[in-house]
């Protein structure tokens, strides 16, 4: 009796176990938002707090910027094609936008998110709105 109870404690176990592991055929980080990678480019290479930047993107209409363990102004640069375009962030400690993209035509952007002496830059999908 006692076995037949491990067993059946472990199948439930097991099912439960694989059945929450379950892949995302689409490949995306959610359904809502996806990370842009960032790259860091100048700055010294030792910090006094360890500055964290995070930019994410719907593809369509916005784009958040996250900076947290900094204090001063970050510039959010988006550029490409014909178009660029240039937000300030004030933060204290941590700071987060949203930056409309709406007005932005379809295409490859560079965004470069400039804070402090360091420059963090990456690439903006924008895809088309509609039709």
């Amino acid at each position: 009796m006692k076995a037949k109870l491990s067993f059946t404690l472990m199948l439930i176990c097991s099912v439960f176990l694989f059945s929450s592991f379950t892949v995302n055929d689409t490949n995306e980080v959610n359904n809502q938002q996806d990370k842009i990678l960032l790259s860091r480019i100048g700055g010294t290479t030792r910090s006094a707090s360890d500055m964290v930047v995070d930019s994410s993107t719907d593809y369509k209409t916005n784009v958040t910027v996250s900076v947290m363990n900094f204090t001063g102004t970050a510039v959010v640069q988006i550029v490409g094609g014909r178009t660029s375009a240039q937000y300030y962030i004030d933060i204290n400690e941590m700071g987060y936008d949203v930056i409309s993209i709406g007005t932005l035509r379809a295409g490859t952007y560079t965004i470069r998110i400039i804070v402090g002496d360091v420059v963090y830059e990456g690439t903006l999908v924008k895809q088309t709105v509609g039709r």
